[in-house]
């Protein structure tokens, strides 16, 4: 076989049509939500440390705190994390967990001094943690009695004219030319003619599906994701008169996605003609992004500090790779059970395309007892509203993006900490509270958690423990047109977090 047409098996470039399945408001707040990660003093206060600084993910909250730091330091952070998630679809409840572990922070600070000259204090510092961790678990199963994934693959046909397929032509290829040519829904419609999902009425010129859904549809649907969205923040600090500290970062983003999201329909009427379909996707999404950080810590008093920072909107280029199969169960003319399926042998590649997500502004006031302890609180707000995407075609970005303003709104979010110390001994405790991206709350609601957390410091060296809980509660809608039906979901993550850092 020749390499070109080998080529042509693996991949398929769908550069029109709708929107291919990652593209979605979803990946938007997706990639512009932060969970509490880094280090485990950060996480167990809260993360309010935007007027205090002195932590190596503070540099990620405002880049004037790493100069707070009165030596060299450098850390790292080991993490386990725990979801579990309650799944209500159509009256059908059920329950998933998971539990993953990873190196979530790591960083270090160079700190210099010239007591001669009013800006007395320079550092420099580099910090990486996750800021999203993906790794989760759905499982939905309930009885539909209105529509099934018939009616997904008869509204990617609508208007696509039959003659547009081929189906004495290889599989594998007649599926890649549709990708290429005419896009996603054509794609989908093919696969939904190929296995006898959806048939074409000739006579009357349109796509039928002869399922019966007033029996029922025992539906289930598993969407099971992974991988790391990842921060590295480049950082430079300086201070004025002992007073004013001021810090700039560049943050590099790194997105790696997976997901595979499953559906299988079971007719439960036996006179139906279709007995059931199985449908599968396994998607990954990847690539980088930037953004830039600016802040300022003021020490009005020996007890309180003041800050604030702004974080611009993070501009990613992504692409998108996924491959999909399906398998239909029929009863043909004869009353024999039939199967047909379509498994192409085809990578689909979307992009790069870009996106931008949420920026950020904030303020945070710190008071500081000594050496008994502190509180803390940040406040901000996050501009989902003015996120945006770029695709190749401009009719597909217009649709989007006028989605994005429908769907997205601005969120505040506001996070307490406090340390109590005894000697060596450190205890912490924080609480945050985050508003819902989007304008209708019950796709998404509110979500807030709780942190607890000690520290020991010996020598040189110290080591820090944390747990955090947090809930959330939000619609898990199937596909995007046909079968869209929701599941509602309530998640409950728990993470236990461990820091070493010594000084130097």
């Amino acid at each position: 076989m020749g390499k070109r047409k080998l080529f042509k098996l693996i991949f398929s470039f769908l550069l029109t049509g709708i929107v291919a399945p990652a593209q979605s408001v979803g990946e938007i707040a997706r990639y512009g939500y932060e969970q509490l990660q880094g280090s485990a003093r950060y996480q167990a206060m809260g993360g309010a440390f935007g007027a205090l600084g002195g932590d190596l993910s503070s540099i990620s909250n405002n880049p004037a705190g790493s100069i707070v730091f009165a030596f060299n330091e450098a850390g790292a952070t080991i993490g386990v994390q725990s979801i579990s998630t309650d799944s209500n679809y159509l009256n059908g409840f059920t329950n998933v967990e998971k539990s993953s572990f990873d190196i979530s922070q790591a960083g270090f600070v160079l700190v210099l001094t010239n007591p001669s000259s009013k800006w007395d204090k320079i550092a420099f510092g580099f910090n990486t943690q996750t800021i999203n961790n993906f790794d989760k678990n759905l499982f939905a199963r309930g009885t539909n009695y209105n529509r099934g994934l018939e009616d997904y693959f008869l509204e990617n046909a609508s208007g696509i004219s039959y003659d547009t397929f081929d189906f004495s032509n290889n599989a594998d290829d007649e599926y890649s030319f549709l990708g290429n040519r005419f896009g996603y829904a054509t794609q989908q419609a093919y696969m939904g003619l190929y296995t006898n999902t959806i048939n074409h009425d000739d006579e009357n010129s349109i796509y039928i599906a002869d399922g019966l859904v007033g029996g029922g549809i025992d539906q289930i649907h598993e969407n099971n994701t992974s991988g790391r969205q990842q921060l590295y923040s480049l950082n430079f600090s300086a201070r004025y008169l002992q007073k004013l500290s001021i810090g700039f970062n560049i943050n590099i983003y790194e997105i790696d996605y997976a997901e595979y999201k499953a559906t299988s329909d079971k007719y439960l009427d036996t006179t139906s003609r279709l007995d059931q379909v199985d449908l599968q996707r396994d998607l990954n999404t990847f690539g980088e992004g930037v953004s830039f950080q600016f802040g300022a810590i003021f020490k009005t008093t020996d007890m309180l500090r003041l800050g604030a920072s702004y974080t611009s909107p993070t501009y990613y280029e992504l692409e998108d790779e996924y491959t999909e199969g399906l398998e239909t169960y029929y009863i043909d003319s004869t009353d024999t059970i039939q199967r047909d399926a379509i498994y192409p042998n085809i990578v689909n590649l979307n992009g790069p395309y870009k996106i931008k997500t949420a920026g950020k502004i904030q303020g945070s006031a710190a008071l500081v007892f000594g050496k008994t302890g502190l509180i803390s609180l940040d406040y901000g707000k996050k501009t989902y509203s003015s996120s945006s995407v770029t695709l190749p075609y401009a009719v597909d970005t217009n649709a989007l993006n006028s989605e994005i303003n429908e769907a997205l709104n601005d969120a505040n979010y506001l996070r307490i900490g406090g340390e109590g110390r005894i000697g060596d001994l450190s205890l912490r405790a924080g609480y945050w509270h985050e508003n819902s991206p989007y304008k209708n709350k019950a796709v998404m609601d509110d979500f807030s958690g709780f942190s607890l957390g000690m520290g020991i410091r010996f020598g040189s060296g110290s080591l820090d423990l944390a747990y955090t809980k947090n809930t959330q509660k939000y619609q898990q809608q199937l596909y995007y047109i046909g079968l869209t039906d929701s599941a509602s979901i309530y998640e409950s993550t728990g993470q236990l977090a461990i820091t070493y850092n010594v000084r130097f």
